[in-house]
């Protein structure tokens, strides 16, 4: 069963329920949703996710829920069992790992290319979406979940401005994927009250100037700063995952 966090289909907010690019499809739509419900934690690592019990959650029919299943199936938020249906995906210290390393990588060489191949157009929704992401209060996991939502898609439409100018369509799902699967652990076992201290506009700002200005040393540079400033999160995340795998079983 999902656990007591609120389904981001339960939101007031109609702009955060569905972004425009999860109105194409019923199937579409419910993907959305349950991708955010499990990056947020509404259901637990391996819980088992019957097409019924979906079906009710999330008000739809059976066709558009199995369908979303299948998607997510493909990026590594869910997991197929043979013959048992399909199951989140579970978690694990070298998944994580693993997921960070993969992740870091993906990230540099996607914005490096959106350096040598992003345009006129690209530069200008980049200051848009950044203007916009300043204007988002950023909020803590805690009791305001809308809130928290409302800042992770801030984050996240700035980011995919930022990578969308290297104009790879395999880079941008890697992308997509990847920074999906970190968040996840990220909300489920880190310590974040370090990144209420961080000044998330200016670190942004200075890597809208290096992207826009072509300058990939720059960047690098302030990926690794990032990177640095993010140890504290990452670290307590793998604390918590080593504590659970050394638990007696």
């Amino acid at each position: 069963m999902p656990t007591n966090i609120p389904s981001i289909s339960s939101f007031e907010d109609e702009r955060l329920r569905l972004p425009r690019t999860a109105l194409s499809s019923p199937s579409h739509g419910i993907a959305y949703w349950l991708k955010r419900d499990i990056v947020r934690g509404v259901f637990d690592p391996a819980e088992r996710l019957k097409l019924d019990l979906l079906t009710r959650f999330y008000g739809a029919g059976l066709s558009p829920v199995r369908e979303a299943v299948l998607f997510l199936a493909a990026g590594g938020l869910v997991a197929h069992e043979h013959q048992k249906g399909h199951r989140v995906a579970p978690v694990s210290l070298g998944d994580y790992l693993d997921t960070l390393h993969v992740y870091d990588r993906i990230r540099r060489l996607a914005l490096v290319t959106a350096i040598e191949r992003g345009d006129d157009a690209w530069e200008e929704q980049v200051l848009i979406q950044l203007h916009r992401s300043k204007k988002v209060p950023h909020v803590l996991p805690g009791d305001d979940h809308e809130g928290r939502e409302r800042w992770q898609r801030a984050y996240m439409d700035f980011y995919d401005t930022l990578i969308g100018g290297c104009k790879s369509p395999l880079l941008i799902d890697y992308y997509s994927d990847l920074v999906a699967r970190a968040e996840r652990y990220i909300n489920l076992f880190a310590d974040q009250s370090s990144d209420h201290v961080r000044d998330h506009a200016a670190e942004h700002s200075a890597i809208v100037d290096a992207v826009i200005g072509r300058d990939a040393v720059r960047l690098n540079k302030l990926l690794d700063e990032s990177n640095e400033r993010s140890k504290s999160m990452r670290n307590s995340t793998i604390d918590a995952l080593r504590a659970i795998e050394e638990r007696p079983a």
